[in-house]
């Protein structure tokens, strides 16, 4: 009695504002869990309360019947003052959000208050480890059936498998519908997916230093094989090239590589967290490029993972698999593979890769990174042949011994290239593959 409402407790005069009990209820059970004390006026003080044979029984009954899920809190009768007071306890619930006559509800302070949407979904989602691709947003009808027609035939071509005519039977064969339209369907075949997903964008910016405003900056809206497509041409218009002439043939070579940047803008898209409201960020420096997702990387696999053969865990497993049906992706575990193979013999070194609330890969540009024709050359003709020999190295280089020593030496402290065997029995292989 001495202590004031607030968090984990709250005072009740009596059973007459019952919906008030119920609220409370759900509060607790969603937040810290707490006890009511019915027969307790707002400022402390006992006032009691008549108790039948069936009262307990009856609050019993009314709780259970008007809680989803059904809560059975711990109810016992206390003698205060010479009078009756009830005790409810109720335990913070692990099965959260608990709603009373279908509101939930949290505590904040000695308040009780209505949970958003947004609350509730992020409530389920931790609890039952539910995708918010997964999450109901829209009606059947917000989606583009052009655009599943689309879908029908690339994936035809792409991987010469056969699916179904009919665009619903796909939709639910996915699991991108049933009855409602989920996020997924709607940011990969809505009419207007920023209409519902509003933050499920690109922004791509040029900079001159990183604490600098954007020279340029554009957002890319649409369904994500729009994004994905609009936002690999843009960074394609805004990066360096440089043309070279070899015979009759000429070869343009991008500052970054472009196999490489396409699969990081897939990646980001098809492994971001949409519940996040958040867009994409792809950031264009003098020296970097930088592409940065929502959410970190998922449990279960780590940064330092990602640059040897890994396993494949999804975030957005519906998504995922579209992509994949599209042939945007492999489901191997094998994309930062190549992002670090293309990045090395690009001339821009080994990418960075972070996690930590987002996940960033930061790749150099070639004309900032210190490597010579000569050390390109040979990463080449390894990556070529798998392992090479000193002395084959030397031949392809033109270079004496002692040249191609120091040559391996420093690939070696760079980590491009390790070194197996011994004598003549020594071979050179690329640290990734």
């Amino acid at each position: 009695m001495k202590e004031a409402e607030g968090e984990t407790l709250e005072f009740k005069n009596s059973l007459s504002d019952f919906d008030s009990i119920l609220a409370t209820i759900s509060a607790f059970s969603n937040t810290k869990g707490g006890r009511i004390l019915i027969g307790v006026n707002d400022d402390g003080k006992v006032t009691g309360i008549d108790i039948g044979k069936r009262t307990l029984e009856e609050i019993v009954n009314r709780i259970s019947q008007n809680t989803n899920p059904k809560t059975y809190p711990e109810i016992k009768i206390e003698r205060v003052q010479d009078k009756n007071i009830i005790e409810i306890r109720v335990s913070e619930r692990s099965d959260k959000p608990v709603f009373a006559k279908g509101i939930a509800y949290k505590r904040v302070g000695r308040n009780n208050v209505k949970m958003d949407r947004d609350e509730i979904v992020s409530l389920l989602r931790k609890v039952y480890e539910i995708s918010y691709e997964d999450v109901e947003v829209a009606s059947i009808e917000d989606i583009d059936f052009d655009k599943v027609r689309s879908f029908i035939n690339r994936v035809r071509e792409a991987r010469s498998s056969s699916i179904p005519e009919n665009e619903t039977i796909v939709l639910r064969s996915l699991g991108l519908v049933d009855g409602e339209a989920r996020l997924a369907a709607i940011i990969l075949f809505g009419k207007n997916p920023q209409a519902l997903a509003p933050w499920a964008v690109v922004k791509i910016g040029r900079f001159l230093a990183e604490d600098a405003r954007p020279v340029f900056e554009k957002e890319i809206a649409g369904d994500l094989v729009e994004q994905i497509e609009k936002s690999y041409a843009e960074v394609l218009s805004l990066i360096r090239k440089e043309i070279k002439v070899k015979g009759p043939r000429r070869e343009e070579i991008y500052e970054y590589p472009v196999e490489a940047v396409r699969e990081l803008i897939v990646n980001a898209v098809t492994h971001r967290d949409y519940s996040i409201k958040s867009p994409i960020y792809i950031k264009i420096f003098e020296e970097k490029i930088s592409i940065e997702n929502p959410g970190g990387l998922p449990k279960g696999i780590t940064v330092d993972e990602l640059k040897k053969p890994h396993s494949s865990i999804l975030r957005n497993p519906k998504i995922a698999n579209v992509l994949y049906n599209l042939g945007y992706i492999e489901k191997w575990g094998i994309g930062t593979l190549e992002v670090i193979k293309k990045c090395l013999l690009n001339g821009n070194g080994e990418p960075i890769f972070y996690s930590n609330g987002v996940f960033k890969a930061e790749v150099k540009s070639r004309y900032t990174v210190n490597i010579s024709d000569k050390e390109r050359i040979a990463v080449e003709y390894i990556r070529k042949k798998g392992k090479a020999t000193r002395l084959e190295l030397e031949k392809i280089l033109g270079l004496k011994e002692s040249s191609v020593r120091k040559l391996l030496e420093e690939l070696q402290r760079r980590g491009l290239v390790v070194k197996e065997g011994r004598g003549r029995r020594t071979r050179y292989r690329l640290s990734v593959f």
